[in-house]
């Protein structure tokens, strides 16, 4: 049985997509962020083999972002201030083609 990662800025209260451990081990070493929420995992009726994180909406306390994988997608929530909204996003980006997120 695989070890859980330790997160220092992740929420680990909910479970987090397997798939996406590795990633989110990456992005809270933005020094900006000052917090990540997991939300619920969900289902969805399209499905594709490969894993997709997508940053969607701002937030007041931040940012929302969607990753899935196959059938499966989790909200994630990006607690930062508005000023490093830019600069997280852009941290971000630069990782996704790092863990192969379409």
């Amino acid at each position: 049985m695989a070890t859980n990662p330790k997160f220092q800025k992740v929420k680990t209260e909910h479970t987090i997509l397997p798939e996406f451990h590795k990633m989110l081990l990456a992005i809270e070493k933005c020094e900006h962020i000052a917090r990540i929420i997991p939300g619920r995992i969900s289902r969805q009726q399209k499905a594709s083999s490969e894993k997709y994180f997508k940053i969607t909406i701002p937030t007041p306390s931040g940012f929302k972002c969607i990753m899935a994988k196959g059938s499966t997608a989790q909200e994630l929530f990006i607690i930062c201030s508005a000023e490093a909204i830019p600069q997280i996003q852009n941290y971000i980006l630069s990782l996704k083609a790092q863990f192969k997120c379409s």
